[in-house]
């Protein structure tokens, strides 16, 4: 198992006994949890070391456990306090959980009892952080770790809490799904939890889409010499090449039944069989699965096993199409500008107002790769001076086209939802009127893109507005 840092202490005075519990977990799969043998010196530890869960004897010299979760529930509220005693009084359990203890115990501690309860306390602090970062505000998230984000450019405070998200979940040994559109960085974000997360191992990407039962088989867990004709020598999978890392399943909303449930019993087990082996193997890495198809609906409608897509979704992150980030558009325009220079050997051209503009009232239904070939393929063309409109206003002309087509989903001038209307049935050139203003507050006062929306002339738009009656 990979090692992680221990978010786990154990206070006891009788430094057997400690040790004892800490081969229990170890057992049982959690890092290394430290050890206190001296309740004098635990109000510290929690001040350096960041504790989830804290294993209280509360029979010791000096301080004494009662002593020491009081003080733990005033200033550290978050951490789950399990009392461990010899004491067997309910009065005693009685006080302890009035007092904020999270559970109880008698010694000698049943083993299954204590790793349980430690589970169970750590999904409650995973489960609790998730619920304050969703609930937190955007803009006043900080990130610990901004490095590992480095590739992923935002101004946006939404996206911002799903980094923040990313953060709190990525030490984490269970699945993270990985959900949005095409081209809105889903193998960004998990590059992104695989660096977060400290696993030394490699981060191994594959796109399962379209493998069937056997090639996914032999791409992901190898085979055996003889195994198949051809197979002259052994060969190991990607699941052992990302032992201690990450194995990223890109596509995931496309893997046909068969192979569905292999990896079912990887992500249940742990196991998993090379192609032409009876012996199960143990897999030493951490999956995470990406998808631009709707898995919910694919899991109600039997296309998607239901019990793996409640395996792959315990942690889920939901990129937000660009559409709905409008305020990365310039930031993102501006990174791709500079980057696109440096590739050409060109000078990063003057930006014209008006392209911000265009860009913010374009839906991008390729999202960021999108807005990233756009940059390149007007850069491409431009030979000096201030960047021309042309390129971009073509690129937004030919995708109106193909969406009144049929091509692509209609949805090149924003996301089109159903007008509804309260009381009496406005009349048309009340309509009209709205769209107008509505046109016209997108496009920042800008009539030529304003008529675009619109789908009429600048020169008719001009004239509509020339005729409105004077107040």
């Amino acid at each position: 198992m990979e090692q992680q840092e221990s978010n786990i202490l154990i206070v006891d005075d009788e430094e057997l006994t400690a040790e004892l519990y800490q081969g229990m977990l170890e057992e049982h799969g959690f890092p290394r949890p430290l050890c206190c043998n001296d309740s004098r010196e635990v109000m510290n530890m929690l001040k350096r070391e960041n504790i989830s869960v804290l294993l209280l004897d509360l029979n010791m010299p000096h301080i004494t456990g009662q002593e020491l979760l009081r003080g733990v529930s005033a200033n550290h509220p978050e951490i789950s306090v399990i009392i461990l005693t010899g004491v067997d009084k309910v009065e005693t359990a009685v006080e302890c959980m009035k007092v904020g203890a999270f559970d109880f115990m008698v010694k000698p501690v049943d083993e299954n009892q204590l790793v349980n309860s430690v589970k169970h306390a750590l999904q409650i602090r995973a489960l609790q952080s998730e619920v304050r970062i969703l609930a937190g505000s955007g803009s006043q998230v900080k990130l610990k770790n901004p490095e590992a984000f480095a590739d992923i450019i935002t101004a946006s405070p939404n996206v911002r809490k799903t980094l923040a998200y990313i953060e709190a979940v990525a030490a984490s040994p269970k699945a993270v799904l990985i959900s949005g559109e095409s081209g809105t960085g889903k193998e960004l974000a998990a590059r992104a939890v695989h660096s977060v997360s400290g696993r030394s191992g490699e981060f191994v990407s594959v796109n399962v889409s379209g493998l069937d039962d056997t090639m996914f088989s032999d791409t992901l867990f190898g085979h055996k010499r003889g195994a198949f004709t051809g197979a002259d020598r052994e060969r190991a999978g990607l699941v052992e090449r990302a032992a201690g890392g990450t194995l990223f399943l890109d596509e995931i909303g496309d893997l046909e039944p068969a192979p569905q449930v292999k990896l079912l019993r990887l992500l249940q087990e742990g196991e998993y069989y090379q192609l032409g082996s009876d012996r199960p193997q143990k897999a030493q890495t951490r999956i995470v699965a990406a998808t631009n198809a709707d898995l919910y609906l694919k899991q109600a409608d039997g296309s998607f096993r239901r019990d793996l897509y409640y395996r792959l979704i315990a942690h889920h992150v939901e990129l937000p199409p660009l559409r709905r980030r409008t305020e990365d558009i310039p930031v993102l325009f501006d990174h791709f500008l500079a980057e696109t220079a440096r590739a050409l050997s060109k000078r990063v051209p003057t930006v014209p107002e008006q392209l911000y503009t265009l860009l913010a009232v374009y839906s991008f239904p390729g999202n960021v790769r999108e807005l990233q070939s756009m940059v390149y393929d007007a850069l491409s063309r431009h030979e000096g001076g201030v960047l021309s409109l042309s390129a971009f206003r073509e690129h937004v002309e030919r995708s109106r086209e193909d969406a009144l087509a049929g091509n692509v989903a209609d949805e090149t001038y924003g996301e089109h939802e159903r007008i509804s209307y309260r009381g009496e049935f406005p009349k048309l050139s009340e309509v009209e009127e709205y769209f107008v203003q509505e046109a016209l507050a997108k496009t920042g006062g800008n009539q030529s893109l304003a008529a675009r929306l619109l789908g009429v002339s600048q020169s008719t738009l001009s004239r509509r507005l020339s005729e409105r009656p004077k107040t």
